[in-house]
Parts: C-alpha cells; sequence; structure tokens
C-alpha cells in the first residue's frame, strides 16, 4: 500500500471519528418560568420555544401540563422559512397537540397563560422552597411511550409567606454574621428552628415574630462579642504601654546609677 493511499485512508477514519464524536440533534424546550408567583393572581403570558422537532420521530404528540388553573394554551408551528404554519388554543391544565414532519415545522412556540392556585393547592416548605408545575412538555407516542422534555417550576407566595421567607432570610443572616464575630448564637438557633417550623406550617405571622427575635438575639450577641473582643485588645494594649513604662523606667534608673558611681 503506497503512502498517498495510506494517507486518504487516514483522512477518512479522521471524518469518520469526528462524525460519530457529533452528538445527534435532540427535541429542544428552551424559556424561562418566573422565579416565584403570588396565589390567585393571573400571571402574563409566558412563551416557550421547541426546536428540533422531529429529531425523534417523524410523528408524535406533544403534551402539556401544568398546576395553573384557568389555563389557556396557544401553539403557534413555524417553517424553515419562518412562516406561520398553524396556531391553535387550547385549554385545560392538560392539552396535546399532534405533530407531524410532513407539514413542514422546524420550530413550535407555546404560550401558556393561568392562575396561580390557592394555598390549599400546596404544602408550605420553607427548604426547599414549596414549588408548583409552571409547565411541563412531553413528546408522546401512540401506543403510550413518552419522554418527558422539560419540566419548569415555580415558587408560589402570599404576602405574608413572602413577609415570612424575608424574616428568615435575614436571621440566618444575621446568624451567620454574629458566627464570623465569634459570638454564641445557640438561642438565636433555636428561635429561627421554630420560625421554619411555624412557616412550614402554615403561621407565618408566628413565623416572622420568631424570626425577628432570632435576629436580634444574634446582633446582641454579635455587638456583645465584639465589646469584648474591644476590651481585650484595650486590656492587651494597656499591658503592652505599662511594659514599655517599666523598661523605660528601669533603664533611667540604670542610667541614674551609672551616673552616681562615676560621680
Amino acid at each position: 500500500m503506497n503512502s498517498s493511499r495510506c494517507s486518504k485512508l487516514a483522512v477518512g477514519l479522521v471524518v469518520l471519528l469526528a462524525v460519530a464524536a457529533v452528538p445527534a440533534a435532540a427535541v429542544s424546550v428552551s424559556g424561562s418560568a418566573p422565579d416565584r408567583v403570588e396565589v390567585g393572581e393571573q400571571q402574563e403570558p409566558t412563551t416557550f420555544t421547541i426546536t428540533e422537532p422531529f429529531s425523534d420521530y417523524e410523528e408524535w404528540t406533544l403534551q402539556m401540563q401544568t398546576q395553573l388553573e384557568d389555563v389557556s394554551w396557544t401553539v403557534t408551528t413555524y417553517d424553515n422559512a419562518d412562516n406561520q404554519v398553524d396556531e391553535s388554543t387550547l385549554t385545560g391544565q392538560s392539552a396535546s397537540y399532534d405533530l407531524q414532519a410532513s407539514s413542514g415545522v422546524v420550530r413550535v412556540e407555546v404560550q401558556v397563560v393561568g392562575t396561580t392556585p390557592s394555598a390549599s393547592a400546596f404544602d408550605w416548605s420553607y427548604d426547599p422552597a414549596q414549588q408548583i408545575t409552571f409547565a411541563e412538555f412531553v413528546e408522546a407516542q401512540e401506543g403510550g411511550s413518552s419522554n418527558t422534555l422539560q419540566t419548569y417550576e415555580t415558587r408560589p407566595y402570599t404576602s405574608a409567606s413572602q413577609e415570612a421567607r424575608t424574616a428568615i432570610d435575614d436571621a440566618q443572616s444575621a446568624i451567620e454574621s454574629a458566627q464570623s464575630a465569634g459570638a454564641g448564637v445557640g438561642g438565636a438557633e433555636g428561635d429561627l428552628e421554630d420560625a421554619i417550623e411555624f412557616y412550614n406550617s402554615g403561621n407565618f405571622e408566628q413565623a416572622v415574630e420568631n424570626a425577628e427575635e432570632a435576629e436580634s438575639t444574634a446582633n446582641s450577641s454579635k455587638s456583645s462579642a465584639q465589646q469584648t473582643d474591644m476590651l481585650l485588645m484595650a486590656g492587651g494594649a494597656v499591658v503592652v504601654l505599662l511594659a514599655l513604662a517599666g523598661g523605660v523606667y528601669w533603664f533611667l534608673q540604670q542610667r541614674d546609677d551609672g551616673y552616681d558611681k562615676l560621680g
């Protein structure tokens, strides 16, 4: 085998390896849900985009789910020239839309609008924070097989729950600051634990009260620790000054004694 033929084979092998290393395109969902949503409020329209829709199947059903209420889904499809192919409006917490590659669709946009459910629809939790499903997209095949493409979650809140969460966050920061200053924070940590328990039970007013007590205790402990440090530093400075004064006094005495002997 001549060198030219070997070179061609080597180049061909490199190309094959490079192609094999490139990951296959997959159905992709992009977009983002709001970080938090207020209980009982209608949310602003939120749009999610699905690209490479036929990477897995030439025909499949897009299943959409949410825990929002009074829901409306607007599904708009586009071809590779960015021309609109179809637009459908669906309602309900669960909705489906059929997709076929023969339609020329290359991109799907889904806009969801809905209202955050009442507080009774979920359990309150400080850590991890309570979550509801804002939108979930599933690639489903006839016969039952399915693949969850993406799930977007968000944190529901009320004005009272947000006040309690903020108070707990502030208390935690105060405790961490006090610990960094070398202060004892046992009492503050106890109040903080109680505040979190009240939050988890939905008693936000009591959670705020305990969190504020925890913050106050932590700040007091930090202040006391800082005062103690200052006193210790001042005491150390006094000792150093006394030592220096003593040294100076001894030196002067020694010098005076030397003058007397010469006299």
